[in-house]
């Protein structure tokens, strides 16, 4: 009896543990859900006013008429959408290729590969500014593509790479005894199994370009910024209307809670399926 019940308590004194956690992580967001609605002199009065009343949805809509929250939506979707299929699509390839085969040199490259990840990102400002206003770039999608893609294409292969080894390698010799040889092997048989994983990768990098600041911050200007970058300009304003950057910011999350919410149960088991093996 005496074990039952300290079990129990145990139980509860996580599940209030997480609970509290929950709360904690949370807060924050509820915070700048409920400033979007406020007035601007809810925002600032004290005692803080928990629930305006009435709700108002008129920060959503100044802060979008004067503001080109559109033209950043777009750039942010350009970009990470564009990111995430070059990564997957050159990624896939090279992770099945050092899961699968032996060669000279295979981890060493794939070391190499990974050490871009491990150098902080801001090492790499002053070098891709100077590149890309050589070729004069500075202000472009394709700039931000391109850096995008050097930080993320690592990220995927790793990955993919643990993903494709808890493939059995039996399914790639019974699709060489079919007569497949080992392109068409991993196009046909690999990556349909793969596809939890590689939705899963595709998942965190959209996620990773779509809140990337630093380098959107020094490439872009005017023409190529994104949703990061255009709840910056609200900083430099001489004051700071913080019900419409709360709104602002909200705006900015739905996109991705809605593409994460959406393919949720694939990017639990792909991280979970490439954990099977390292």
């Amino acid at each position: 009896m005496k074990k039952i019940k300290k079990i129990n308590w145990i139980r509860v004194g996580i599940y209030a543990f997480l609970i509290l956690f929950i709360i904690i992580s949370l807060f924050p967001l509820f915070w700048m859900l409920d400033t979007s609605f406020k007035s601007d002199e809810e925002v600032f009065k004290m005692p803080p006013v928990w629930f305006p009343s009435p709700v108002r949805l008129e920060n959503y809509r100044i802060f979008l008429l004067q503001r080109p929250f559109v033209k950043y939506t777009l750039n942010s979707l350009i970009v990470a959408l564009s990111v995430s299929a070059l990564c997957i699509g050159l990624g896939a390839p090279a992770a099945y290729g050092f899961s699968r085969f032996r060669f000279r040199g295979n981890r060493l490259m794939f070391g190499a590969i990974l050490s871009s990840r491990l150098v902080p990102p801001i090492s790499f400002i002053v070098p891709f500014t100077m590149i890309f206003s050589w070729f004069k770039m500075i202000d472009t999608l394709q700039a931000l593509i391109i850096a995008y893609i050097f930080f993320n294409l690592p990220f995927v292969i790793w990955i993919l790479s643990g993903f494709f080894k808890s493939i059995p390698q039996e399914l790639d010799d019974a699709a060489r005894i079919d007569g497949c040889n080992n392109i068409t092997a991993f196009w046909k048989v690999i990556l349909p199994i793969a596809r939890p994983g590689v939705i899963a990768g595709t998942i965190l990098t959209f996620l990773m370009c779509w809140n990337e600041f630093l380098f959107a911050l020094v490439l872009t200007r005017l023409n190529a910024k994104t949703l990061p970058i255009g709840l910056y300009d609200f900083f430099a304003d001489g004051f700071i209307r913080a019900n419409w950057l709360a709104a602002a910011t909200i705006y900015t999350l739905i996109p991705a809670i809605v593409f994460v919410l959406f393919f949720q149960k694939h990017l639990i088991k792909g991280i979970l399926a490439g954990a099977v093996k390292a």
